[in-house]
């Protein structure tokens, strides 16, 4: 399955506990319209994701659709999201576009089978709206080795990398590769950063090594370690050969030296943890492709609405493409002599700060511009097809570090000068007023504030919190619906009810990832217990929100 949690922005969240302990205090949903008059009327977002390829082979017949959607119709479940365009860009519908999946875990996948018609169709004799999602830029998968990111190679993304080498006592130069998830062989390093490094292969051997370059300790390791980079130091891994030589060099006390040269890679050519290959934002193909995508689903099916997931960049470190040079120079008026450096450097060991140049907050703030120019392009697309087809959004809910994937989700109102990276102006990069919906991942083991505290972690690390900072940094300017991982709940059908419960609390409804959960924990009677009576969405009553927005663009 693709997941909804990506570890390399996981990783991200968590090294940046300095700036998310600026999160917004308890309370902050309480001023909210929306949430007022959405009780008032008794509306509430209940929205469960149908992953592309988590459910791939359940969902490849009519039966197991049927089956599937009586049992949320009984759960009082009012909306499904049905993923048809997953990571690797091949569609689970009648595409004249795109290519169309072909097989599942080797085997064949009914060629004529449209799964979003027969959704759409199953959806709407229940009485439940259907949307139908799209992981938009990504174009490929790394695992297939296909996609048409690997047709259209000029489509994708660059990524700027760092050739890492290390050696010790000035000898061999040897390759160091890095990650943003699990040590996976060879070796690789880790900056202060990087967070704990948890489960090893066997017989791994690592090194902690001073910021002078001398080794503190070195030692084999099995399973789960919990080691880390020491303070402005970083930490070498290896295993096999090249564990034996991290030990013997350690012996010797002997002094570890990195060193780098700049790369610029297409993104399929790049390690990556999640296998997806995105395509560039900024490139007029890719646009062109994506929205005419969205144009025949809406043109040809009778969907309720469009979500868009993975509208955004894979990282920080794209896209450096020659394109989007020229993009950005023009955005900034002015050309870029030391291309990236006048943006940012990478540092030598991964995890440390980068080295920002002066136009670091301009390519912040020019990644924003682009994905919010392609959200309003999208919106123009649906509305001009069917105006009545909503448009929602999943992104995550760490809104302080989304910088990080050039997205800016906010209302256009929003500001959050006191974040260091903050450009100035970049609220006018917020998309939210653009959305019908947006879903965002409150993804974290503990309901409340109070429970994080109690277990010793900071109270961020809280669906409560998690809520709250979505609807601070929305501002009402569309529906917020709070969103859950269910694999973080197993066992423990109390706290997934509590968290559900802080969702509907603290925004206007909740979206549950995924079905493949529901399914395997058997949780239905959990659900039916979450939303006990039947309500309608607040997407459904998109008056309301018009009023709202109206309102306060008329200072009343």
């Amino acid at each position: 399955m693709s997941g909804r949690l990506d570890i390399s922005t996981m990783r991200y969240i968590l090294i940046l506990a300095g700036i998310l302990t600026m999160w917004v205090s308890s309370g902050a949903a309480a001023g909210s319209h929306l949430n007022k008059m959405c009780r008032e009327r008794g509306l509430q977002g209940r929205v469960i994701w149908f992953d592309a390829e988590a459910n791939l082979r359940y969902l490849s017949n009519r039966h197991g659709v049927i089956d599937t959607i009586q049992k949320c119709k009984a759960a009082n479940i009012n909306t499904i999201v049905v993923d048809i365009k997953p990571l690797s860009g091949y569609v689970l519908y009648n595409s004249k576009i795109a290519p169309k999946i072909k097989s599942v875990d080797g085997r064949p996948y009914p060629p004529e089978y449209d799964l979003l018609k027969v959704v759409v169709s199953e959806g709407h004799k229940a009485g439940i709206a259907v949307h139908a999602s799209m992981n938009v830029f990504s174009e490929g998968s790394q695992k297939l080795k296909g996609g048409p990111a690997y047709k259209n190679k000029d489509w994708q993304c660059v990524q700027y990398e760092l050739n890492r080498t290390l050696s010790a006592d000035g000898g061999e130069k040897m390759p160091l590769r890095s990650s943003d998830g699990p040590y996976e062989g060879g070796l690789a390093v880790y900056g202060r950063n990087s967070g704990v490094i948890g489960d090893l292969p066997p017989n791994t051997t690592y090194v902690s090594v001073s910021k002078y370059g001398r080794p503190i300790h070195a030692e084999q390791v099995t399973g789960h370690a919990h080691i880390a980079a020491p303070e402005g130091g970083f930490l070498i891994l290896g295993d096999k050969d090249s564990g034996k030589w991290l030990k013997e060099m350690a012996d010797k006390d002997a002094r570890f030296t990195i060193e780098g040269s700049m790369a610029m890679r297409p993104v399929s050519e790049t390690e990556n943890v999640h296998h997806a290959i995105f395509v560039s934002p900024s490139n007029p193909d890719v646009r062109a492709y994506e929205l005419s995508l969205v144009h025949e689903i809406v043109a040809n099916y009778d969907v309720d609405g469009i979500v868009l997931d993975r509208m955004r960049y894979p990282n920080l470190y794209t896209d450096f493409s020659d394109f989007t040079r020229k993009e950005f120079e023009a955005y900034i008026g002015r050309e870029v002599n030391r291309w990236p450096e006048d943006i940012y450097e990478r540092p030598l060991s991964p995890g440390d700060d980068l080295i920002k140049g002066q136009f670091f907050k301009d390519w912040l703030k020019f990644r924003a511009n682009v994905i919010r120019d392609f959200m309003a392009q999208v919106r123009f697309e649906i509305k001009s097809i069917r105006y009545g087809v909503q448009l929602g959004v999943y992104v995550g809910s760490w809104y302080p570090v989304y910088f990080d994937v050039g997205v800016n989700w906010g209302s256009p109102s929003h500001t959050s000068p006191d974040l260091d990276w903050w450009p100035d102006g970049y609220e006018e990069t917020g998309y939210a007023d653009l959305a019908d919906y947006i879903c965002t991942g409150c993804y974290y083991t503990y309901p409340t504030r109070r429970e994080a505290l109690a277990k010793g972690e900071e109270e961020w690390k809280s669906v409560e919190a998690a809520a709250e900072e979505s609807m601070n940094a929305v501002k009402d300017e569309t529906y917020v619906y709070g969103s859950l991982y269910l694999r973080q709940y197993r066992g423990r059908p109390d706290k997934f009810i509590q968290a559900v419960r802080q969702c509907l609390s603290k925004t206007q409804g909740c979206m549950l990832f995924d079905l493949v959960y529901v399914r395997d924990y058997d949780w239905w009677s959990i659900l039916k217990e979450a939303f006990p009576r039947p309500a309608k969405a607040p997407h459904e009553a998109p008056a309301l929100l018009s009023r709202i927005r109206n309102s306060r663009n008329h200072g009343s």
